[in-house]
């Protein structure tokens, strides 16, 4: 329960000690007035009443008139103080309280003074709801409370403190054995000295079942004991026998390291395996020998991994010259598809330089008859010449017209005419 719950005071549940006026009595919650409110006819309702009931039917409950939430106006001022001023019991009577008085101050009762409501335990820890008049006696003897061990001066809470008592490094303890008295952190000490303290024979190890106070081991028990005399050949015993056990310690880890990597051997032959089957499905397609297999074949586990090892080398070998045969041959197409290439390229290039002498033979021979007939209507056009020149001079520039033709193709070289023969 909450304090708020504690200190919210419903105030039609109060118990009246006078008795009340009818006038003042709610027709809707036969309980006296709660913040009263009056409507245009005149009668009176509490304020949460008479809005429920307008919600249900718009009508006033007495006289069945029409009313709006709007109509509704406080009550005059002696109304109220007549109901805030009738006396009631504390709501809490029933737990003990026997306040009573004006209902207008009942609240702040329950609020502030009165001690039969719950409150929280002041110690951040608890927050346990208790009355407020056992509040002090709880904090007194709260689980919570600050503490301190008496004996070491350790402040913690009071729940730990018995816990405390039991390991208290300063209190004060008797030995069970001897019946001496020291701090709790001593003790472990005085045990191993204690001379009443119970320990086993020396030679326990070895299979003395004696057992006995410490003081009685080495006066009586030792002189008698039947290990005593050859506790030389015993420790030297227990010393082989711890370095056996070493060494078998350390063949295991030695097995364990050579099983994860016959393990890891085993994996990788498997997926490479598994590879050069998808490579090669004609070579490796078939299952590799099996340990059923090689059990059959009378190979153990190391003769069956280097057989197949050896296998898988000759198989490896042989793609290898495989590749290099390949290569060759592809290198070999290469090269002679480049020659043919090389040389289509040639006769290409032939074609073209020949195509191009000829339109350049061509053009010139249109630009030497262009020449020529611009020369002979030179010539006639000249008076006094002689017919025997005229015709020696028509001849020469033809003449040498055709050898600036023949020298612009390249079939003779330079003025002394030589010819040269070209592609």
């Amino acid at each position: 329960m909450s304090d708020n719950n504690e200190t919210n005071v419903d105030l039609r549940s109060l118990n009246f000690i006078e008795t009340i006026n009818s006038n003042l009595i709610c027709c809707i919650c036969q309980s006296p007035f709660v913040d009263p409110v009056v409507l245009p006819c005149g009668h009176t309702f509490c304020t949460i009443c008479i809005h429920q009931a307008c919600e249900a039917s718009p009508v006033c409950p007495i006289d069945r008139s029409t009313i709006s939430i709007t109509d509704i106006r406080p009550a005059v001022k002696i109304v109220c103080n007549m109901v805030n001023e009738l006396i009631v019991q504390c709501p809490r009577s029933e737990e003990g309280c026997e306040h009573e008085g004006q209902r207008q101050y009942i609240e702040n009762h329950v609020k502030n003074d009165c001690l039969y409501t719950f409150a929280s335990c002041q110690l951040e820890e608890c927050k346990a709801l208790v009355l407020k008049k056992d509040l002090s006696s709880h904090v007194s003897t709260c689980k919570h409370r600050p503490a301190e061990c008496k004996m070491c001066k350790k402040k913690m809470r009071a729940l730990e403190l018995e816990d405390h008592h039991r390991l208290c490094p300063a209190e004060i303890i008797q030995c069970p054995h001897c019946d001496t008295s020291r701090s709790r952190s001593e003790h472990t000490s005085h045990l191993l000295t204690c001379p009443k303290h119970p320990i086993p024979c020396k030679h326990s190890d070895f299979g003395c079942r004696w057992s006995g106070e410490r003081e009685k081991l080495e006066s009586e028990h030792l002189k008698s004991c039947s290990y005593e005399g050859i506790k030389d050949y015993l420790l030297l015993q227990q010393q082989k026998e711890q370095s056996l056990r070493d060494e078998v310690q350390s063949v295991r880890k030695e097995n364990e390291i050579l099983k994860r990597q016959q393990s890891n051997l085993s994996q990788q032959f498997q997926t490479l395996s598994d590879q050069l089957a998808l490579l090669l499905p004609s070579q490796f397609g078939a299952d590799l020998t099996c340990p059923e297999e090689a059990a059959a074949m009378g190979l153990g586990p190391a003769e069956s991994i280097l057989t197949e090892t050896q296998r898988l080398k000759n198989d490896l070998e042989t793609v290898s010259s495989n590749l290099a045969s390949l290569e060759l041959k592809q290198n070999v197409a290469l090269m002679t598809e480049t020659f043919r290439l090389q040389e289509e390229l040639q006769s290409l290039r032939a074609i073209c330089h020949g195509m191009r002498m000829q339109m350049h033979y061509i053009i010139m021979e249109r630009r030497g008859a262009s020449a020529a007939a611009a020369a002979a209507s030179m010539n006639a056009a000249e008076t006094g010449a002689s017919s025997s020149s005229t015709d020696g001079n028509v001849a020469t520039a033809g003449s040498v017209a055709s050898l600036n033709r023949l020298r612009w193709l390249g079939l003779i070289d330079g003025p002394s005419g030589r010819q040269d023969t070209k592609l």
